[in-house]
C-alpha cells in the first residue's frame, strides 16, 4: 500500500498515526503541496479534487482521510480501534460529525492564524475567527460533554473516532485554538499526546 500525504497535514498525520499504532506496512509518497504537485495530472488521476492524502492498495485507490481510516483499520484487524456491531456505528458517527462540524471549525484556527500569512493569504480574519469560535463554543461542548464520562470518545478503548478528533488539534496551540471551556478536552487530548504512535508523528514546523 501506498499514502500520498504532506506531514504537516493533520489529516495525513491520523493516518500515519493509525498505520504507527497498527503496525501495518504502507509506504510513504511525499506530496509537495507548496509546488502544487497535488494538481498535476498524475495526481488528479488519484484524485480529481486535488487534495492529499490519497490510499492506493494495488488497484484500488481511496481518498477522504476518514475513509481511509476506516479501511486501515479494516485491514489491520484490530476490532478495538474498529469495534463491530452497533458500535462501529457509534464510531462512524463520530467521524461523520468530524467532518461535518468538528474539522472545519477547528482548521479555521489553524488556517486563519497559522497558514494564511504563509500562502499569501493575507492578515487573520477577524470576522471568521469570530465565527469559528461561536462553532467551537457548540461544537466543543459536544464532544467536552461526550468525554465526561469516559477515557475516550466512545468509551474505555481508543479507536478511530479518537485519532480523528485529535487530528485537528495538532497544531491546537499555535493556532490559538481556545480550550480553556473545555477540561474534559484538553484531559482527552493529554492521554492521546502518551500514545508512542502519536508522539511518533508529530508534525516538524519551522
Amino acid at each position: 500500500m501506498k499514502l500520498y500525504q504532506h506531514p504537516a497535514s493533520q489529516n495525513a498525520r491520523k493516518i500515519a498515526a493509525l498505520i504507527a499504532h497498527t503496525g501495518l506496512e504502507v509506504e510513504f509518497e511525499f506530496v509537495d503541496l507548496t509546488k502544487g504537485e497535488q494538481q498535476k495530472p498524475e495526481f488528479l488521476a488519484l484524485n480529481p479534487n486535488g487534495k492529499i492524502p490519497v490510499l492506493v492498495d494495488g488497484d484500488f485507490t481511496l481518498w477522504e482521510s476518514n475513509a481511509i481510516m476506516a479501511y486501515l483499520a479494516d485491514k489491520s484487524g484490530d476490532t478495538t480501534l474498529w469495534p463491530e456491531g452497533q458500535a462501529r456505528y457509534d464510531v462512524m458517527r463520530w467521524l461523520t460529525w468530524d467532518t461535518a462540524h468538528w474539522s472545519p471549525t477547528v482548521n479555521t484556527f489553524v488556517f486563519e492564524n497559522m497558514f494564511k500569512v504563509y500562502l499569501g493569504g493575507g492578515e487573520p480574519s477577524a470576522a471568521r475567527l469570530g465565527q469559528a469560535t461561536k462553532d467551537l463554543g457548540r461544537h466543543g461542548k459536544v464532544l467536552d460533554d461526550q468525554l465526561a464520562a469516559r477515557p475516550f470518545v466512545t468509551g474505555d478503548d481508543l479507536t478511530i473516532a479518537d485519532l480523528v478528533l485529535a487530528a485537528p488539534l495538532g497544531y491546537a496551540v499555535p493556532a490559538k485554538v481556545p480550550l480553556e471551556d473545555f477540561a474534559n478536552i484538553r484531559a482527552w487530548m493529554g492521554r492521546i499526546a502518551e500514545l508512542p504512535a502519536w508522539q511518533k508523528t508529530e508534525p516538524k514546523l519551522g
